[in-house]
């Protein structure tokens, strides 16, 4: 009985390293880091206004959190993002960041129940359970997933103050943000945990206002 009570015990060990496996192998000082192909997303409102987003330059390095926890990691992200539009518009507003899940399945056009979560991340302007604040960390259960806002900075106009934006509203017919280096963290889920790009684009005309968003290919943090 003691030979078969020991046999279970190390196939049970073994059950649990195959699944921390995936973020243990990061180890110490192995950081994973490498660029992503980015987005780009040519759309026209329904009075014919063209409206084209490009997420380019973008980067992710993932490290293992400093607390050395297998459940947790670090992410330091960075990307440039420039918005054209066209007709009668002038202008616009660019809100960006990244949705973050753990064991879920992120698909390339906002599928995996991360809907609801783009809303109250990139819409609201209070902080909710749903979201986190740019530089914080995340506490993830398998199946949730939240938004986390990018600090930008507008691109291409003069700004004299240094304080961090995350809406960014542009005149004339292109407006940009970019943003390096900016971390976020994940913590307490054991499973696979993806991310991804997420860019939206207020433009309104005489007749109509239009949202439209653009999503980055998602990649793992482990």
């Amino acid at each position: 009985m003691k030979k078969i009570s020991t046999r279970r015990a190390i196939a049970a060990a073994g059950v649990v390293g195959a699944a921390l496996m995936g973020l243990t192998s990061l180890g110490a000082g192995g950081a994973v880091a490498g660029p992503l192909p980015g987005a780009k997303v040519v759309k026209k409102l329904v009075d014919g206004t063209p409206v084209t987003i490009q997420l380019y330059d973008e980067r992710a390095d993932i490290h293992p959190a400093v607390t050395n926890i297998a459940t947790s990691r670090e992410v330091f992200v960075s990307g440039k993002i420039r918005v054209t539009v066209g007709g009668q518009a002038d202008g616009g507003t660019i809100s960006a960041g990244y949705i973050v899940g753990c064991q879920v399945s992120f698909g390339a056009s906002g599928e995996g129940g991360t809907g609801n979560v783009l809303s109250k991340g990139l819409n609201s302007g209070d902080q909710d359970t749903d979201s986190s604040s740019v530089g914080g960390t995340v506490t993830l259960a398998p199946g949730q997933a939240t938004f986390v806002p990018t600090v930008g900075r507008l691109v291409g106009l003069e700004d004299s103050s240094d304080n961090a934006i995350n809406a960014n509203t542009f005149s004339g017919t292109t407006g940009g943000v970019a943003y390096s280096q900016e971390k976020f963290g994940v913590d307490g889920c054991a499973g696979y945990a993806q991310a991804k790009a997420v860019v939206q684009v207020t433009v309104e005309t005489d007749s109509v206002k239009g949202v439209l968003t653009a999503y980055g290919k998602p990649f793992s943090i482990g």
